[in-house]
């Protein structure tokens, strides 16, 4: 199972380095603020971006970085940033297309609103957030990883129930093989962390979590990792 260590911005510099050292052992995916990816080079892990940038500007973070420290996975369309930055499916689509084009791996967020939850439209929403934007990138749809984060449960102690989290990521499945004829990975991400690890695990067509807060914590990171793994 994949793991993604998602830190935002958070952590210091005196706090990354004592973090790295340890996180040398472990084979998951880190993604520390863009200044202190140069610092992750030496360990087990994979090294990932929470952005990239979709044109040339003071500020933004361009695929060639990217490659150049060794990049593999980068998160496009989170809700903080669909909401904040008002990211479009354009924007998305633009992004996807330029990781693919350089080798990398697009993990795309889809996920509710409270409000559209509590209205019924959770699998309208990810459908119209899937389908706006692979009807805009090329056609190397299996490249792209998909992970559910119902905005309803970001840093919250509120987290969906297994039978929710199963049945939304039964739902992506089976709209992507019946719509697009293709499987790729599901990922979920949402108030994950040990104490409800151990049941993400046990989810069906679940590939991975992206681990926020509790990512930053790196015996939580350790505790996740081992029930993942034994």
């Amino acid at each position: 199972m994949l793991i993604v260590l998602n830190h935002k911005m958070n952590l210091k510099i005196e706090e990354i380095t004592s973090y790295e050292k340890t996180l040398r052992d472990y084979n998951v995916v880190v993604m520390p603020q863009t200044p202190y990816m140069g610092l992750f080079t030496k360990g087990k892990y994979t090294l990932g971006s929470q952005c990239i940038s979709e044109y040339n500007a003071p500020g933004g973070v361009s695929a060639d970085a990217l490659v150049g420290l060794n990049v593999k996975y980068v998160i496009v369309g989170h809700a903080e940033r669909r909401l904040i930055r008002n990211e479009c499916d354009d924007v998305i689509a633009k992004k996807i297309n330029t990781i693919i084009n350089n080798e990398m791996v697009p993990i795309l967020c889809v996920g509710e609103s409270l409000l559209e939850k509590q209205a019924g439209l959770t699998y309208r929403v990810i459908e119209r957030q899937i389908s706006e934007v692979f009807t805009k990138v090329n056609k190397d749809y299996h490249k792209i990883l998909i992970a559910y984060e119902p905005v309803w449960s970001i840093g919250t102690s509120n987290p969906p129930t297994k039978e929710e989290i199963e049945e939304v990521l039964l739902f992506i499945k089976n709209y992507l093989k019946e719509t697009y004829v293709v499987e790729t990975d599901l990922l979920y991400g949402g108030s994950v962390s040990s104490d409800n690890m151990k049941e993400l695990t046990e989810i069906e067509n679940i590939k991975g979590v992206i681990v926020g807060s509790a990512s930053l914590d790196i015996q939580e990171v350790i505790n996740i990792y081992n029930i993942v793994n034994n």
